[in-house]
């Protein structure tokens, strides 16, 4: 439904902020706002209309936040309008049509839906980003902005553009119960295979069962390894092999093998094979096992398991040697606002989204969904500090499962045999004997 959520300036401005103050952060008279918190520029100073697609139903948290932002920005600048369509996930249904027709001036889905399938549509916003902010007391956006997310977002375009404003961050990594480590003596996360091949012995040898899956995540642990050893491309080329022949690359035997191994030696939970989402992720949470590689998502998922206490760790998955990506190059995701290329006004758009994404507003959209803030100076979450490091530490970022399921008639066949190696109920050949014949057909 479409909600014309602009405000004319009937009150005094204080009693509109206070109405529309972040949770934790709103600054009282005299002190002064964090580093990317939302200016209070003169009213009047900017003006125009702002047409949001956005993908969020208007019952959600991230709506809500949104709305608050909405509220002060046009309360600051009672010229400003901003109309929404709460359109859900179904915004990408149709925005290419709507964008192709001019309608909207913004819009919002994941990055990896934004770009690259509509980088043309984007504006580019590396000038904007670059010189001062009248919503970010003259910052500039790059001032504020997490590094990591900038690179992120170009990489996904495959560009040096900057065709979208970065929000609420996820990070793939290896998730554990930091108790059940230190239980058992590990003072040091993994960065090598053999050193992860060790912490699941030293686990095993403690009580712990050091690994679950479910159907969920489960392409993640066979794609992740390969994709260290060779590479993104090569996983290209493997799925859509239609000789199979490079199933028999002596780095995807390695890969199929290793995931037998974690089997064979008893680092597997019983319940691999079987479980469903969330039983999973959900053996950790209660305790039934230390480790699960899934994004950082799975925390507030979880969380009703685990409550605030619980004492998450979390590292990048662990590189292979030989490999040719190290543990530097993860996957990154987000969801993005585009401000589109034939918009009204472009800044008007920046400006809006910049103010929303950062400073009072990243906060509260970190605090009321349980989210990585996307502004480098905002606090995170307790319970997602651990992901800082991967994050932050990423230099390269790469598609989930580095894109072994963009093959849509492989993907049942292969998450099904994967499951079935880590869970014991086959074995690396008849695997890849398997994932050969669903990509050739024969």
């Amino acid at each position: 439904m479409k909600k014309a959520l602009s405000l004319i300036l009937a009150a005094a401005l204080s009693i509109g902020l206070v109405a529309c103050g972040g949770t934790g952060t709103s600054q009282s008279a005299g002190t002064s706002t964090p580093a990317s918190g939302a200016s209070q520029p003169a009213a009047g100073t900017l003006s125009g209309t702002i047409r949001y697609a956005s993908m969020w139903s208007e019952t959600e948290a991230q709506a809500d936040v949104i709305k608050a932002a909405i509220e002060e920005f046009t309360t600051l600048y009672p010229d400003v309008e901003i109309t929404v369509d709460w359109m859900g996930r179904d915004v990408r249904k149709t925005i290419q049509a709507s964008l192709d027709a001019g309608q909207y001036d913004l819009w919002d889905s994941p990055v990896d839906a934004v770009l690259p399938n509509y980088a043309s549509y984007g504006y580019d916003l590396t000038e904007l980003m670059a010189a001062e902010n009248p919503v970010l007391d003259g910052k500039t956006y790059n001032d504020v902005a997490n590094p990591t997310l900038m690179e992120a977002v170009k990489s996904a375009g495959g560009t040096d553009e900057i065709l979208a404003v970065p929000y609420t961050p996820t990070v793939i990594g290896m998730f554990y119960n930091k108790d059940q480590f230190e239980a058992a003596g590990i003072t040091k996360e993994p960065e090598t295979w053999d050193e992860f091949l060790d912490v699941c012995e030293t686990l095993k040898n403690a009580g712990f069962t050091p690994l679950s899956v479910d159907d969920g995540y489960v392409v993640l642990p066979f794609a992740s390894y390969l994709g260290r050893l060779k590479g993104l491309d090569f996983i290209g080329q493997l799925i859509s092999d239609s000789e199979g022949t490079l199933w028999d690359d002596p780095a995807v035997v390695e890969a199929a093998n290793a995931m037998q191994e974690l089997w064979d030696k008893g680092y597997m939970s019983v319940n691999s094979a079987s479980n469903k989402y969330p039983a999973g992720q959900n053996e950790v949470a209660m305790g039934n096992a230390t480790m699960y590689l899934v994004g950082s998502y799975m925390l507030n998922e979880v969380k009703e398991i685990t409550g605030d206490e619980f004492n998450w760790g979390c590292f990048a998955f662990p590189a292979p040697e030989g490999s040719e990506y190290g543990i530097d190059v993860n996957t990154i995701g987000m969801q993005a606002m585009q401000v589109a290329k034939n918009a009204t006004d472009p800044e008007l758009a920046f400006y809006f989204a910049s103010f929303c994404t950062t400073g009072k507003y990243d906060q509260m959209m970190s605090e009321q969904t349980n989210s990585i803030p996307s502004a480098s100076d905002t606090e995170w979450p307790a319970m997602l500090e651990c992901a800082k490091g991967v994050l932050n530490s990423t230099t390269t970022n790469v598609p989930y499962g580095f894109g072994i399921q963009y093959n849509a008639d492989f993907t049942p066949i292969y998450k099904e045999q994967v499951q079935k190696l880590l869970g014991g109920q086959t074995d690396a050949a008849s695997f890849l004997a398997a994932c050969k014949s669903a990509v050739t057909g024969k």
